[in-house]
């Protein structure tokens, strides 16, 4: 039997985006309104974490391997109350002010972001890492940028008590990690806001909300709702699924043919993860798994070098090997240095989100020449790095050799050695962890999705609120830009909240 029940406000969505609107709309809970945080997702608590990569991979949408349409990009999507900052690195970048003025977006301006960046960073604890936090990987990606001249910078982190243990993506045991989980829901939750796990929404439509609750399973908090089929009347619906969920909520809804822009200028940031071999053991798994970052590359070459860390079972992915190579290399995991390259890749019309047959979201996305271009120079540049640091191995997936030493790329030049000729579809490991688009802002219906405050053009009761509405990409992790929208999404909200009727 189908539940009916009626609410003021739903938010679709737990992550950065919706647990940003869920406190925003804390003072309207407090007030009596009826306001539900509806995830599909599990509450995980504290004690799940095991930090065990095989046990932590229902994190993850689809295991972590949410594949585009071709398969030659599998998409890291976190999928829990809190949304991917349960699985992210806390990277705290604010927008730059060159993209947002880039962007074009009327009313969007770095003087409008800057208070909403300001008091989030607050919020979150962010830090700068203190050099107690630098593992051995960080302090040799620092020297070798120094050695090279290149500028190197500390990456600010929302991290509150963190004891270092490093395997931040698996979820942060000790709850040090200030996400959306450990600040703004527990907030909303508290004036009133209830937040509904294992709840799958199947469809929306005119102050429409289709539901369905799941059993929770084992080790998970239930949620306060029963399984089941529910029917949700809301004055205000926000989604803030993420992209490419919101986007792929929209076209279900049947929103395409008067917003012809829904679901396009969908981008990703492609990353790379690339990897050198010192000539003895490194410690990468302690301390702080990013620390550093080095700008050199953004303006010339479109992509960031940042430290990283990865567990054995996707560094085998990652490493773009087989049979015996791979074998050799990982026998040497112990000795890794590691760093991920992240494109900022152009938004193009043609890459999209579209609705399969069965109603199923699939990620159509081509990665551009430019793309592929900026990601072979970013292995130039990552090979230099780690020449410089002192590794006697690299693996470069687009090289003459994808497993090499110094001397094997000889007196030739590393831009003739390291090649996005020898770029294979599928075969080149590449992933993102930062989908971004597809509902995007602008002035109008005719290029844009929704207005500069995240209301659905011609509706005035829908709302987007998460990455779906970057016009292009942001160029650095998102997360931040993410809440600051959602900020002005929940602050509009709050203030038409007398035309809600």
């Amino acid at each position: 039997m189908t539940r009916t029940m009626e609410l003021d406000a739903v938010i679709i969505g737990s992550g950065a985006g919706g647990g940003t609107v869920a406190e925003r709309l804390a003072p309207l809970a407090e007030a009596g309104a009826r306001i539900a945080v509806l995830e599909e997702g599990h509450h995980f608590p504290l004690a799940y974490f095991t930090q065990r990569e095989v046990e932590m991979m229902g994190l993850f949408r689809y295991g972590g391997g949410w594949p585009i349409k071709d398969g030659s990009i599998t998409l890291a999507a976190g999928r829990g109350l809190g949304g991917s900052t349960l699985v992210y690195t806390g990277v705290t970048f604010r927008l730059p002010d060159a993209v947002c003025e880039k962007w074009g977006v009327p009313g969007l301006t770095p003087k409008d972001l800057a208070p909403r960046f300001e008091r989030l960073e607050k919020d979150l604890s962010v830090i700068v890492p203190g050099d107690d936090m630098v593992n051995d990987n960080n302090r040799l990606f620092a020297e070798a940028c120094e050695t090279l001249g290149w500028e190197v910078k500390k990456i600010p982190l929302n991290l509150s008590g963190c004891e270092q243990e490093g395997f931040c993506n698996l979820g942060c045991a000790t709850g040090a990690k200030q996400g959306a989980m450990a600040v703004q829901l527990p907030r909303a939750q508290k004036a009133g806001v209830v937040l509904v796990p294992n709840c799958r929404v199947e469809k929306i439509g005119r102050g429409k909300v289709s539901a369905k609750v799941s059993e929770p399973p084992p080790g998970t908090v239930p949620g306060p709702w029963e399984p089941g089929e529910v029917e949700i009347s809301a004055k205000r619906i926000v989604c803030a699924a993420g992209s490419p969920a919101t986007p792929g909520l929209l076209l279900a809804a049947g929103l395409e043919k008067e917003l012809p822009a829904l679901g396009r200028y969908f981008t990703l940031h492609p990353a790379m993860t690339l990897y050198g071999v010192m000539p003895h053991p490194i410690k990468n798994y302690q301390g702080f798994p990013k620390t550093y970052y080095t700008p050199r590359f953004s303006q010339t070459h479109h992509f960031y070098l940042e430290t990283a860390f990865y567990y054995p079972f996707v560094s085998t992915k990652h490493l773009g090997l087989w049979g015996e190579d791979l074998a050799r290399i990982m026998t040497r995991y112990a000795n890794f240095m590691t760093v991920i390259a992240l494109n900022h890749d152009p938004a193009s019309e043609k890459n999209r989100i579209r609705l399969s047959r069965k109603g199923e979201v699939i990620m159509d996305y081509t990665i551009a020449k430019e793309s592929v271009e900026s990601l072979a120079h970013a292995q130039v540049a990552a090979t230099r790095l780690f020449i410089a640091a002192g590794c006697r191995e690299m693996v470069m997936p687009m090289a003459k050799k994808p497993v090499f030493t110094p001397a094997d790329a000889g007196d030739k030049s590393l831009e003739e050695f390291i090649s996005p000729k020898r770029f294979l579809p599928i075969k080149t490991p590449l992933s993102s962890a930062h989908p971004q688009g597809g509902c995007r802002m602008g002035a109008g219906p005719e290029d844009s999705v929704t207005d500069p405050w995240g209301k659905v053009h011609g509706r005035e009761d829908l709302y987007v609120a998460d990455a779906s509405l970057f016009p292009q990409s942001s160029a650095v992790n998102p997360y931040l830009t993410v809440m600051a929208l959602a900020d002005r999404v929940g602050q509009k909200l709050v203030e038409s909240a007398d035309s809600w009727g």
